[in-house]
């Protein structure tokens, strides 16, 4: 079988175990052949809140746009929240790139497409009406920011997004196909990760990553919409 492609998706003043956790995680299922990873960002090198510097594998500009058929899930990660809201007010790229993906299984069908947000990123989601008459969940000092940002996007319809308390949701499919789930705050992003593994490649893959990773797995801590 051919490796799932993950894409990455950085801002400035992105938390760096957002993007650490699941990337890990992705690269050591990617031992078992099963994931590999990419790094996109508007900037060649993105600078994380805690100083970290990250240099991109991949432009995020408009022929990016044309390419994301080839990747399998996208994961957004979070920062701090002044900043992901200024961020998601821009309406550049990288909220173009988002919105681009949510649609992309009604065009490419042949792999189940996955968007997957980290902690905060959910608020990227939520701007943009991707959890509505759906459940979602973020970091939990995030919460109430969320449910704002979800009953703006509602636009007074009855169809906000729900946050609830829980490590990752799976909010399941959308009306376009993609598979749509979000995390928790900061290490809630290693068990949505090893969920996304444990859909694509299988639980035992799954628990592998974990234990190479000396991580006890909380999956029970999440919450699956039935499919």
């Amino acid at each position: 079988m051919e490796p799932k492609r993950v894409l990455v998706v950085l801002f400035e003043g992105f938390n760096t175990m957002d993007m650490n956790g699941p990337y890990e995680v992705f690269r050591m299922a990617d031992n078992r052949n099963a994931f590999t990873v990419t790094i996109t960002a508007e900037m060649e090198v993105t600078r994380s809140f805690e100083g970290v510097q990250v240099k991109r594998d991949i432009a995020l500009d408009h022929n990016l746009l044309g390419l994301l058929g080839d990747f399998d899930v996208l994961v957004v990660p979070g920062g701090p929240t002044h900043l992901v809201e200024l961020h998601a007010a821009k309406m550049g790229d990288f909220m173009k790139l988002i919105a681009a993906f949510n649609k992309l299984a009604l065009e490419d069908n042949t792999v189940p497409k996955t968007l997957l947000s980290i902690c905060t990123g959910a608020l990227f989601l939520g701007y943009m009406g991707i959890f509505n008459g759906r459940k979602c969940t973020t970091h939990r000092g995030a919460y109430r920011s969320l449910q704002k940002v979800n009953m703006d996007a509602a636009a007074g319809q009855d169809v906000a997004g729900q946050v609830i308390q829980a490590r990752y949701v799976d909010a399941g499919s959308n009306e376009y196909g993609t598979r749509i789930i979000s995390s928790g705050g900061v290490s809630c992003g290693l068990d949505a990760s090893l969920y996304v593994v444990e859909i694509y490649d299988g639980i035992e893959t799954a628990y592998g990553v974990a234990d190479i990773l000396d991580y006890k797995w909380r999956n029970t801590e999440g919450f699956v919409v039935a499919q």
